[in-house]
């Protein structure tokens, strides 16, 4: 994560060539360790001779790692936790520091075997922002955006659905949802209901080795998305541009009804994009765009989606590496370019069309005040209905906002 890489693209870099048990526990704990930081940091602390501030970056990864496995883990044992951890102490910082690394653990070992830290009682739910962040290992900053948004206790069910072990969401692509779920059973899967009554959930695994996979017989799609999709409530036949499209699950659900052209910028996105159409809505067209400078002529499009760039708040739960990624300035760079976005496609909806924004974010300026602020300036659109806004722990699902706006002129 300090090298810039996302948490997937680290452990697959990492842990990609392990077999399928040893790379679930891999990203059990590398996961577990980001969503309880500050958890387990407040655990090492007292049990460090010097202050935590000064402890070597890579040194309170190894810490947290072995601290995890002791706290959270009960089928690793202790002694196997302690050891694991000082063997990887040994390759990465040499023989002196897995003396340290032992000789904590040890410690924190000892005072498990004296008392459970799981039985301690929480805070009230009035706690301060500070100690809400520090229980739930969220950034403090973040953490008061949303008391002040949300309230106390609002934000700390929130601040506990994105320390939950998140499913894996199956959407039905080329095969019926019945063959999907068969498949799956048939494979040994445990297959649930999405919520939302949005598809199928699964647990851990990886996507490509799934039942269905190459045949494009599904997409990973999380139900808030596809609720999102619903309230977009597209007519048949109609042509559609998702312009912000990678990595191309709304675009394959939306070509079951509407003619689809799905566009994004970069090298990295539009292969994701192309991918996802090969597999599983070849009528799709792709193509390199930027929809701040539509390559479309005015008034051409019945539909306009932008799913825009945005800080992605409502997937923490997905990405655990993404709360201490984020910063406050992002938050504000993202809303300029969301407003770029709109501004650039608001010419190509014909009279009478549709412009759909979505995000999957929980932030006022990247929702509600976006969309507000485009009205203002682009008098010839309205609300068609009342926005979308899909909590996480309301739902069990991701967040996502929706608006769908109408070209009356």
């Amino acid at each position: 994560m300090r090298d810039g890489r996302t948490f997937d693209a680290a452990l697959e870099d990492a842990a990609g060539s392990l077999e399928d048990a040893d790379r679930r526990l891999a990203h059990e704990i590398a996961a577990g360790v980001l969503r309880s930081r500050s958890e387990l940091d407040g655990s090492l602390a007292p049990l460090v001779e010097r202050p935590w501030r000064r402890v070597e970056d890579d040194l309170k990864d190894l810490l947290r790692i072995g601290a995890y496995q002791l706290l959270r883990l009960n089928r690793v044992p202790p002694h196997g936790a302690v050891g694991a951890t000082v063997e990887a102490a040994k390759l990465v910082r040499g023989e002196k520091s897995a003396g340290f690394v032992n000789a904590v653990l040890r410690r924190m070992a000892r005072e498990l075997g004296r008392a459970d830290r799981h039985d301690e009682p929480g805070e009230p739910a009035t706690a301060s922002v500070a100690a809400l962040a520090q229980r739930h290992s969220h950034p403090e900053w973040l953490v008061a955006r949303w008391v002040s948004r949300f309230g106390t206790a609002r934000t700390e069910a929130l601040l506990i659905h994105n320390n939950r072990r998140p499913y894996i969401f199956l959407q039905a692509a080329r095969w019926t949802p019945e063959r999907l779920r068969e498949a799956l059973r048939g494979a040994g899967i445990a297959v649930e209901a999405a919520p939302l009554e949005a598809g199928l959930a699964v647990r851990g695994g990886s996507v490509r080795a799934l039942p269905g996979y190459e045949e494009g017989g599904f997409i990973v799609q999380d139900p808030a998305q596809a609720l999102a999709l619903r309230f977009a409530d597209l007519p048949a036949g109609a042509l559609v541009w998702d312009a912000c499209a990678a990595p191309g699950g709304k675009a394959a659900i939306l070509a079951r009804r509407c003619r689809v052209v799905a566009s994004d910028l970069g090298l990295d996105r539009l292969r994701r994009l192309a991918d996802t159409v090969r597999r599983a809505s070849p009528s799709v067209r792709v193509m390199a765009a930027d929809a701040s400078a539509p390559p479309f002529a005015a008034g051409r499009l019945d539909v306009v989606l932008v799913d825009a760039p945005c800080s992605a708040t409502g997937t923490i739960a997905k990405h655990p590496d993404a709360r201490w990624r984020l910063r406050p300035a992002q938050i504000t760079r993202l809303a300029s370019q969301q407003e770029a976005l709109l501004r650039g496609v608001a010419n190509v909806v014909r009279p009478g069309g549709r412009l759909v924004y979505m995000t999957c974010s929980l932030e006022r300026e990247e929702n509600e005040l976006q969309v507000e602020t485009f009205l203002e300036i682009h008098p010839a659109f309205r609300r068609e209905c009342e926005d979308l806004f899909v909590f996480p722990p309301d739902a069990g699902t991701d967040g996502a906002f929706a608006a769908r706006l109408v070209r009356t002129g």
